[in-house]
């Protein structure tokens, strides 16, 4: 009876959408990344990952209300051992997930560069 209460309570407040549009496309950039993801010694693939990390994500419902929190309390480390969430990529380069994931959102929530306006000159219509 509690579980149900926690979980509806968590439910019950979806995060916004935007943020969700980000944590979708982190997840889709694993799952096109072409790395395994190791998670407590063992190497799953990216599509593996996404899975878990999406089954981990509904279970914190309204408690992940950012792109952050996700990265840094759903897709860093393992509940169950504490130990960090660890990606090789396809270069053989071993990195733990958070550290990746952030690198990838600071892109996403890079602003686009402006064009620069030309500049009018006295005289001129």
């Amino acid at each position: 009876m509690l579980f149900c209460a926690a979980l509806a309570s968590a439910l019950a407040a979806p995060r916004d959408s935007a943020e969700q549009a980000k944590i979708d496309r982190l997840l889709q950039t694993v799952r096109d990344s072409g790395a395994t993801f190791i998670r407590n010694g063992k190497e799953y693939d990216a599509g593996r990952a996404v899975s878990h990390l999406k089954q981990k994500l509904f279970f914190a419902g309204g408690r992940v209300r950012t792109a952050s929190e996700f990265v840094r309390s759903v897709a860093s480390h393992s509940e169950a051992s504490g130990r960090p969430y660890l990606l090789r990529l396809p270069g053989g380069e071993v990195r733990p997930l958070r550290d990746w994931l952030l690198e990838k959102l600071a892109a996403i929530e890079k602003p686009p560069a402006s064009t620069p306006k030309p500049s009018r000159t006295p005289g001129s219509p």
